[in-house]
């Protein structure tokens, strides 16, 4: 593995290793001895961002189907199997309340506005 050595304010030298991540397979780098990137460090907590209470996998899922990814792609790039990623999709359309994945792919990006009328 390639390291690299940095001095820090206190004149110590310190070791700083390239990493991948164990969950998310993500490369970050870290002076301590971590298996996880800070963002799988996170807690694992409700997001509001794109509905009532999305969990933050299904955030995930709905960033992904946006990109017009396809269920097989979105369970690889998740390390899901593909039915679990189709039981996420279908609870992500109850919640959402859309029909299908085009919905929710354009779901945000309507004004709301335009959703009235």
């Amino acid at each position: 593995m390639h390291q690299m050595r940095s001095t820090m304010s206190r004149e110590r030298d310190v070791t700083v290793t390239p990493k991948t991540c164990a969950r998310c397979g993500s490369r970050f780098e870290s002076v301590r001895r971590e298996y996880v990137c800070v963002a799988c460090r996170q807690p694992r907590s409700k997001s509001k961002i794109d509905g009532p209470d999305l969990s933050r996998r299904e955030t995930q899922i709905v960033a992904l189907i946006r990109q017009a990814k396809a269920n097989k792609e979105i369970a690889y790039e998740l390390c899901l199997s593909e039915g679990t990623v189709k039981e996420y999709l279908n609870r992500i359309y109850k919640k959402l309340q859309v029909k299908n994945r085009t919905e929710l792919a354009l779901r945000g990006l309507v004004p709301r506005e335009a959703e009235a009328s």
